[in-house]
């Protein structure tokens, strides 16, 4: 029996990641609405008999193979359709934000929008929904067309919904159709619950030799229009399907369909309440198909040698069943301390960079020095990291709610992707599942120095799988946070660098021959705690702090990428992200879960 869980949704959730997501499936399916109104009941149907099974996560999208069939080979979904629909929605989100929206959101949000042209209400509809990983036919459980009324609400039931959802949803019965073979056996004779000339319509309809199954409206008034007239129909005895005759009458639900039958306005809300928490339904794993019709394919590990990381096997909500709660109470940490010390944000990036680039993400760099072995904390890179407070408050409250579940290396990747976020970042999804690594050397560290050339510091990014493009992005975390003056001190003394503007290098030369022990300067002289595209703009006018960050600027292999981030904010922002969650997949090859962040277990 498959599992499901409640899920942690959001309004808006691809606000940052696809902000024109809706309108692009609204685009379809208006288009298709158009033309085709009978998409309305179609995409209905299909909602439904997704999320009752495996809940709400595309496996009724997945094509059989002659190896293994799918739910679409089920009986009661051979007659589902609308999958050229969710097709055609798919390329356009692909080919606008590839690997972002779930094709299970693609259901829930095109059936919403369905609903809506057909005269239903425009009811919000929370996203973040995963794709499945299975699709067997031998799961499809739905209830039939003849079940009795308990039977009925006992299923919906067990999918957490009650008897007015149940009603309300069988309501979506008001567009549509059915093939006479879901309700030839209340033809064979004359069936009492049935009006006797519907009776008669319908044993005229379904013995026609035109077609091999034909089909009935099941709202015999409006059977385009979403609408409360099955009510009506069903109260006139005017049911098509034995179920929905029956629900008319049963002393459990007859109240509700009075109810819907007097107050349409009652059962549009009724209806929209019922489909997200329909909606809420999902499965605990699972993941973004770049095609709805099958399961991405696994990709390729690469060998694991000395001192090397490898590609992580991490899920988008690992803990949304061990530790529901992780994400919220991890930016609960951070969002408290950002509203006192802006500054945390570039903390917190360059801690995840630091950590990840010697040994993988596995929060070795938090681990403390003891006097007979130092750690990599005491490398001279890492002597002015700092956040580390932070960790362990997060950890601390994680380990009150769900104790050995959260690694401390998820806690930096999450804690640093809320601050970029609380900063002005994209939002980024970020899969979790890391472990805390089981070493910490101070002699592992190599990270690319300040002064380091384009050239060299590519090699490093490519020994990590990173690209050029990835290299360039994350340089641009310089956009917040500031720099000791002892990293640029050489592009102060004479002969004056001329690859600066001469008043930044007049003001740093001030401020840096100041008494304060080893001052500071802000790398992005604008807007220093905001996360946005002002570094590129600055380099770019030769306003760069450390001489790495002025060299991609004025390097003709990496000049057009600084110059494609400096005229479009969003290009950035996206491109940001997407690295940010590549170096997190770099992770060590075994490790544990601390309970303390700063030691080993």
């Amino acid at each position: 029996m498959f599992q499901v869980a409640l899920a942690d949704l959001r309004i808006g959730f691809y606000k940052d990641t696809c902000p024109g997501a809706e309108s692009i499936i609204f685009g379809v399916v208006q288009t298709t609405f158009a033309s085709d109104k009978s998409i309305t009941p179609a995409l209905v149907r299909m909602y439904f008999h997704d999320c009752f099974n495996a809940a709400c996560d595309a496996s009724i999208l997945i094509d059989s193979t002659s190896a293994k069939p799918s739910e679409k080979a089920a009986g009661p979904n051979l007659t589902v359709r609308g999958f050229e629909l969710i097709d055609k929605v798919k390329k356009a989100l692909e080919e606008a934000c590839p690997s972002t929206v779930s094709c299970a959101d693609i259901i829930a949000v095109a059936t919403r929008d369905a609903v809506a042209l057909s005269g239903g209400l425009n009811y919000t509809v929370p996203t973040g929904r995963l794709d499945g990983l299975q699709s067997n036919p031998s799961k499809v459980n739905l209830p039939g067309t003849s079940i009795s009324v308990l039977a009925a609400l006992q299923m919906f039931k067990a999918n957490r919904l009650d008897s007015i959802d149940a009603v309300a949803l069988l309501g979506g019965h008001t567009v549509g159709v059915a093939h006479c073979s879901f309700f030839k056996d209340r033809l064979s004779s004359p069936d009492r619950s049935m009006d006797p000339s519907l009776f008669q319509q319908l044993r005229t309809n379904c013995s026609s030799s035109n077609n091999v199954d034909p089909t009935a409206n099941l709202d015999q008034q409006t059977p385009f229009d979403f609408d409360n007239q099955y009510y009506k129909q069903i109260q006139m005895r005017k049911g098509i399907l034995q179920i929905d005759q029956r629900i008319a009458f049963d002393r459990l639900t007859i109240g509700i369909v009075n109810d819907f039958a007097l107050n349409p306005d009652k059962f549009k809300q009724s209806f929209a309440n019922a489909m997200i928490k329909l909606g809420n339904l999902v499965a605990n794993v699972g993941e973004i198909r770049q095609n709805c019709r099958v399961f991405n394919q696994p990709k390729p590990q690469p060998q694991q040698q000395n001192n090397q990381v490898v590609l992580a096997d991490l899920k988008i909500g690992f803990y949304r069943t061990t530790c529901p709660r992780a994400e919220s109470i991890i930016f609960g940490v951070v969002r408290r301390r950002f509203t006192t010390d802006k500054s945390i944000t570039a903390a917190l990036l360059r801690m995840h960079f630091h950590d990840c680039f010697v040994r993988g993400c596995d929060a070795s760099i938090l681990i403390d020095s003891k006097d007979e072995k130092q750690s990599e904390k005491d490398a001279g890179a890492n002597l002015t990291v700092r956040g580390f407070e932070l960790i362990d408050e997060a950890k601390q409250a994680l380990e009150e709610e769900c104790p050995l579940t959260v690694s401390c290396a998820d806690i930096i990747t999450l804690a640093t992707r809320d601050a970029v976020a609380l900063a002005g970042g994209l939002h980024y999804t970020v899969p979790t599942g890391r472990l805390d690594g089981l070493q910490s050397n101070v002699g592992d560290v190599n990270l690319p120095g300040p002064s380091v050339s384009v050239s060299d510091v590519l090699q490093i990014f490519t020994s990590k799988g990173m690209n050029l493009n990835d290299m360039v992005t994350l340089l641009g975390a310089h956009t917040v946070g500031f720099a000791h003056c002892n990293f640029f001190q050489n592009r102060l003394s004479s002969p004056e660098d001329g690859s600066m503007d001469p008043a930044l290098l007049n003001h740093l030369k001030r401020n840096c021959t100041s008494s304060n022990d080893n001052p500071t300067a802000f790398l992005d002289q604008k807007t220093a705690f905001v996360f946005d595209n002002q570094f590129y703009k600055q380099i770019k006018l030769r306003r760069g702090i450390l001489q790495i960050d002025q060299n991609i600027a004025d390097d003709e292999s990496t000049a057009p990428i600084v110059s494609r981030f400096a005229s479009n904010p969003v290009t950035f922002q996206k491109s940001f992200a997407n690295s940010m969650i590549k170096m997190g997949n770099l992770v060590a090859n075994d490790g544990e879960v601390r309970q303390n962040c700063r030691v080993f277990n």
